[in-house]
């Protein structure tokens, strides 16, 4: 009964040590699917919010609200866009394990060359 007490805690260890360490692995190091797909995620959520702001700055510098509302609308017409585009880039990859990877890494693209869209609309703002 003293050896199950002793043997638990190093069990429990050995079992959690090597979780703790792939999950400080950086993920576009790595060669999995599941690394892969991590990696792509990181990397949209990034462009995500690069989007964000970066449409949040463009708002701030509109001062009619017609113009806002168009921007709006323009900006919600181009997500379902890119979300559809996507989607039909990433098709032929329906059901393998890549698909995930190939849908991200196109939304990834889409949505950093929106943000370059829409810095460059803050500098037309800025040079008025």
């Amino acid at each position: 009964m003293k050896t199950m007490k002793f043997l638990s805690p190093v069990l429990l260890l050995s079992v959690t040590a090597p979780v703790s360490l792939q999950t400080q692995r950086d993920p576009c190091q790595g060669d999995t699917t599941y690394e892969a797909k991590q990696c792509s995620a990181k990397k949209y959520q990034q462009a995500d919010h690069e989007l964000n702001k970066a449409y949040q700055q463009l708002m701030s510098k509109l001062d009619d609200e017609g113009h806002k509302n168009s921007l709006k609308i323009a900006q919600l017409a181009w997500l379902k866009y890119r979300d559809n585009n996507c989607d039909f880039e990433g098709y032929l990859n329906r059901g393998g394990t890549i698909y995930s990877v190939v849908v991200t890494e196109c939304l990834t693209v889409m949505t950093t060359s929106r943000t370059k869209q829409i810095k460059e609309q803050i500098k037309q703002l800025d040079n008025l």
